[in-house]
Order: C-alpha cells, then structure tokens, then sequence
C-alpha cells in the first residue's frame, strides 16, 4: 500500500474514532454517570455540556493525531537534519520505531517507505563520503605525482640551458647539439604531460575528428611503432588476426594514443622478454581488439582502481615517465568513441585488455 493511500486510510479511521469517542463519551456521560450521581441536568444546559463534553474530546483526539501522525515526522526530521550535518549514523532512537519482532509499530508503519529510502540514503551517503575522502586523498598524491614528474624535464632544461648560457666555457657544435637535443626532447616530454592533463580535465567533450579507415592495417602500424621504440627492444610483440580488414570510424590520433598506452603499459610494467599479443577479432555489429601479455599480472586493488584518474598504481618496482594518466585518458577515449574496455588481470597470471568498437554508430 502506497503512503498516500495509507495516510488516507489512517485519517479516515482517526477520524470515525473521533466521531465515535465523542458520541460514546456524550452517551456515557448524559446517559450513564450524570444519573448515577443523581445529577439532574436541565434541558437548556444539556446542550451546553454536550458542547462541552464535545470539545473536551476533540482536544484529546487532536493530542492523540499529532502523537500518531507527528511524532514520525518529528524523528524523520531529526533524522534528515542529522544527515545535512554529515552524521550518517543511525539515530538513537531508531530502536524504537520497531517492536520486539523487528517490525514497524503501527504509527512508524505510515512513513515505512520514508524512513526505509532515509536508511538507505545515510548508507549511501556515508559510502560517497568515504569514496570522496578516497578520492581527494588520491587526487593530493596525484597533484604531488605529477609535480614531480612536470618537475624532473624541467630540471634537465634548466641544467643544460644553465651550461649553454655559461661563458666560462666555450662548448663544441657536437656538445651544443646534444644539449639542444636533450633540451628539445624535455620540452616535448612536458608537453606530452600537459596534454594528458588537458584530455582528462577537458569535461569528457573531446574533438573527434572521425574517418572511416581500415583498423587492422592501422593496428599493425602501431604494433610495428612500438616494436621500434627503445624501450621494447627486449620484448616480443606480436600482431594476430585471422581478417584482412575491418573498416570502422575513429580518430587516427586519439585511437594511437589508445593502443600506444595500453602496449607501453604492457611494456614499462612488465620484465624484459614478456611477450605481448595483440589480436584483432570481430562480432556482426563490433570491432574487438584484445591486448594480452603473460607478464606479472596485476592485483584486484590495482584492476579496480586501473581507470581512475587519481590512480597511480604499479606492478614493478621500475619507475616511468608520466602523469599515472594514462588508463585514465585510455578509458575516457575509448568511451568518446561509444566503446567499451575491460581489463583482466592477477598476480603472475598476465594481464588481459578488451576493447569493443561498434562498426556504426553507437556501441548496444
């Protein structure tokens, strides 16, 4: 039964018990003690005192309905006010609106759909507080993470800009080239690390710039890009897939970046000579790329955690370059793309990337 049908019912029935208390009070009054104090009542103050037996009893029933009806309201907002001033907790006298069977008492019964949608939003805000408390602590190593890593290129541009500005000395063309060269690649670095801050600050409204290409040729591209990087010189990619071709809408740029970061996260996370598989397959509405390695694997805490944007975690003891933005911005591009990722991982048992694409128009 709904509150406001309830409510109505209970209204009703408080007031036939109001009209009954006061007909059985005036009967039992005029008809039964009045004669038997042998108190005579003439017929012009019989009206008098039925008006006032009548009244009398109306105060009473008006005390009885706002203990009835009001007395719920007054706990449910005690409670609400509890719940604005962040004190999730139960209220102490909460015990009281049930009975020894565990049951609402009659007059709490009214307001169950309240004061049960009351219990489950203090849960739930008590979860969000301690989610945002989470969160902002995250977010405070996060900030101090990526200052350190902003700060780092920085102080190889200072030093080196620091000894090209010496006069003391006068440098050869080749040590001057070097300098401008590790000078250019640190200034790239940052800027690599400001535009990761840009695309998960950006409001979740990216610039698409889709065409229609062909995702197995592009995929082995970048497969071949990250095989010749350095830092993949002791790993073995390999690319794998049983269709020639797969044409699809996507950003050639942000689709990179999705593949870059998930294969260098394979790479920079994992020991040399992990192997690293890329497959391509797909579905009748889908593109489905899955990215696997048989490396270290990564813990429960560090798979639930992999996309959050405050979330630097790592399965080696190797440091990198970067901001710990990198799934983040993965998860935030695949989902602009109308795609969904999952990831499955555990310690020593490799780690698993699944990405699915819709073919046409958004992913069901």
């Amino acid at each position: 039964m709904r509150i406001k049908t309830r409510f109505t019912v209970h209204l009703a029935l408080g007031l036939v018990f109001w009209m009954l208390a006061t007909g059985f009070s005036i009967l039992f009054i005029v008809e039964g003690i009045l004669p038997f104090l042998n108190i005579i009542v003439s017929t012009d103050d019989e009206g008098l005192l039925v008006l006032w037996i009548s009244i009398i009893i109306t105060i009473i029933c008006i005390g009885l309905f706002g203990w009835y009806f009001g007395g719920p309201i007054g706990f449910i907002m005690i409670w609400i006010n509890q719940l604005s001033q962040e004190n999730y907790e139960p209220p102490t006298s909460l015990r009281k609106i049930y009975n020894r069977k565990g049951k609402f008492r009659i007059r709490y019964l009214l307001y169950k759909e309240v004061i049960q949608h009351l219990q489950s939003l203090a849960v739930k805000l008590q979860a969000s507080e301690i989610e945002r408390e989470r969160i902002e602590n995250a977010k405070q190593e996060w900030i101090a993470g990526v200052s350190h890593d902003l700060k780092t290129p920085l102080t190889y541009i200072t030093g080196y800009s620091t000894l090209l500005l010496n006069d003391q000395y006068e440098w050869s063309k080749e040590e001057t080239l070097s300098f401008l060269q590790e000078i250019d690649h640190k200034g790239k670095h940052m800027e690599e690390l400001i535009q990761d801050l840009s695309l998960v600050l950006h409001g979740g409204v990216l610039p698409l710039n889709k065409t229609r290409q062909d995702l197995v040729e592009f995929s082995k591209r970048v497969v071949a890009n990250i095989s010749n990087n350095p830092q993949a010189s002791n790993y073995k990619l390999y690319f794998e897939t049983d269709i020639p071709v797969i044409h699809i809408e996507f950003d050639k740029k942000f689709m990179e970046r999705i593949l870059h970061n998930i294969l260098m996260n394979c790479i920079v996370h994992n020991p040399e000579h992990t192997d690293v598989y890329m497959k391509i397959a797909e579905s009748n509405e889908n593109a489905i790329i899955r990215i696997i390695d048989n490396g270290v694997g990564m813990s429960a805490h560090i798979v639930e955690n992999l996309f959050q944007q405050y979330y630097r975690g790592t399965t080696t003891d190797v440091s990198s370059d970067g901001t710990g933005l990198g799934m983040a911005i993965v998860y935030q591009l695949v989902h602009a793309h109308n795609g969904t990722i999952s990831v499955e991982s555990g310690l020593s048992k490799g780690t698993s990337f699944e990405i699915i694409l819709p073919k046409k128009g958004h992913l069901q």
